[in-house]
């Protein structure tokens, strides 16, 4: 009966024998009888038809069906497993999507929103841009998404270039941003600091696209560490390969680029004696069980109020980084860790761990804030060198008019010596003349003396005299008065005694 040859055999004859019956039937019954009878015949051929065909249909997808149910339960169970493990398991040992969903979720807990190869579409002044969100890769005519950038919004953003494998990477930073209108495809963004001279030439070379970055890039020590397989830790990145990730852009001479890359290559690796306290952790081994709280007693989120991680003792706000339970974590006997150098000095000095060995690790930074301070630091010395320059030409006009009156002065030297030349020359003859006179002065100054003397010889001569002729004259006033006095004749006064010689 499955042959489909004797199914139409049997049709036909059927076929015939009603319409035999439908002649036969022609001299008692009416027209509408008949009618009706062949027209319910056909329907009941048509539905026949329509059913084996459905019968058919259903009997070759039956099979299929039956196979592909077996493999879809199949498909669900690994999915859910795929999507959430296995759920009859109180610990989950196989990564799912969902662990690897929040382990991407940790990872970028701090990285924000992140808009890939924006295209810049054109400059409205030499601070403001215009730029496309949509990704340049994505095929034409194809619908996007709302970028979800709103005005007044901050953003960080770097030219893309090809990384070694093919991906479009951040390759040089152009500046902080601030958004002045959004749309959904398109927004405008104005530079809140000015632009350095190498950021407007990567601007103005084109050619390349831009990530908007919504939070700055944070540091940190373990993208540029490998796990080192004998000591089961991380540790920074051969100098090599370090090379290929920072290569020096900036024409630094080979000892400064060394340092550089040392800084990230020493990463737990040992300390040196030139190493500060801060780039020091130690690594240590706990004596005995401790317990430390991580959690803060407040929990916080960062779409709550201020967008904080931590708090000011350094326990988690921020529900993702929170661990939850009672928010400790404890350390068992024989674990170890890396604690800063205070932390691990003030657990060791409690008994709590032992010293095993200081590692090297440098300090993180802040490249949103050193970005800022280098900016501003530059106009501090931009302004100093303005001053400086300003002091500069007051102290070349200072010095040309120095240089000027050094010039008159040695002038006037020239001439006061030439003018000396003759001083001296009747200084000469003035000493010359002195002498002379200083050698007659000497013989005036003799003859004097010895007029003088002379004069006090002479006086004390004429002294002597005076005294004699006093003498007599007494002695003959004593005679005269003894006897009558004769007639006398008038003499001659006396003679007044001579001046002293000076």
């Amino acid at each position: 009966m499955s042959n489909p040859l004797v199914c139409q055999i049997i049709g036909g004859v059927l076929a015939l024998f009603f319409i035999f019956l439908l002649v036969m039937c022609w001299k008692t019954w009416r027209v509408l009888h008949i009618l009706s009878a062949l027209f319910v015949f056909a329907a009941a051929c048509t539905f026949l038809a329509f059913a084996s065909l459905v019968l058919k249909t259903h009997a070759a997808w039956r099979k299929p069906y039956e196979t592909h149910k077996v493999a879809i339960a199949k498909q669900e169970v690994e999915l859910n497993q795929l999507l959430h493990g296995d759920l009859t398991a109180v610990q989950q040992t196989e990564e799912s999507i969902r662990s690897a969903r929040a382990k991407l979720n940790d990872e970028v807990l701090d990285r924000g929103r992140v808009w890939r190869e924006c295209t810049p579409m054109s400059a409205v002044d030499p601070v403001t841009f215009k730029v496309r969100t949509v990704p340049a890769s994505q095929p034409q005519g194809q619908a996007s998404d709302p970028s979800g950038i709103a005005e007044r919004m901050l953003l960080y953003v770097f030219a893309e270039k090809e990384s070694r494998d093919g991906w479009k990477v951040p390759g040089h930073y152009l500046g902080e941003y601030a958004v002045t209108e959004a749309g959904e495809a398109e927004i405008t963004i104005t530079s809140l600091l000015p632009l350095d001279p190498d950021q407007i030439q990567r601007i103005q070379q084109g050619g390349a696209t831009w990530a908007l970055y919504e939070v700055m890039p944070v540091d940190s020590h373990e993208v540029f560490a490998e796990m080192d397989e004998a000591e089961r830790r991380l540790v920074g990145m051969s100098k090599e390969v370090l090379a290929e990730y920072f290569p020096n852009v900036f024409n630094w001479p080979p000892e400064q680029y060394d340092k550089f890359l040392d800084a990230f290559a020493r990463f737990n690796r040992d300390v040196t004696d030139q190493d500060s306290p801060d780039d020091t952790w130690v690594l240590i081994k706990f004596l005995r069980k401790h317990t430390i709280p991580v959690d803060s007693d407040t929990p916080q989120s960062l779409l709550e109020g201020e967008a904080r991680y931590f708090d000011s003792s350094g326990r988690a706000l921020e529900a993702r980084l929170r661990r939850g339970d009672d928010g400790n974590v404890t350390f068992e006997v024989g674990d170890s860790g890396f604690f800063d150098l205070d932390t691990a000095n003030a657990l060791i000095d409690d008994g709590i761990c032992e010293k095993i060995r200081p590692v090297y690790r440098r300090q993180l930074h802040d490249y949103a804030r050193f970005f800022r301070e280098t900016y501003y630091r530059h106009r501090e010395l931009d302004e100093s060198i303005l001053r400086q320059r300003r002091d500069t030409e007051i102290l070349v006009g200072l010095k040309n008019n120095v240089e000027a009156q050094a010039a008159a002065k040695q002038m006037e030297k020239d001439k006061l010596s030439s003018d000396l030349v003759g001083f001296r020359t009747e200084l000469n003859e003035i000493n010359g003349f002195a002498q002379a006179l200083t050698v007659k002065w000497e013989e005036s100054r003799g003859r004097l003396s010895e007029l003088y003397r002379r004069n006090l010889e002479l006086s004390a001569e004429l002294t002597q005299i005076q005294m004699q002729l006093s003498d007599e004259i007494n002695r003959r006033s004593v005679t005269a008065s003894a006897a009558p006095p004769p007639a006398t004749s008038p003499g001659p006064p006396p003679a007044s005694p001579a001046p002293a010689a000076p």
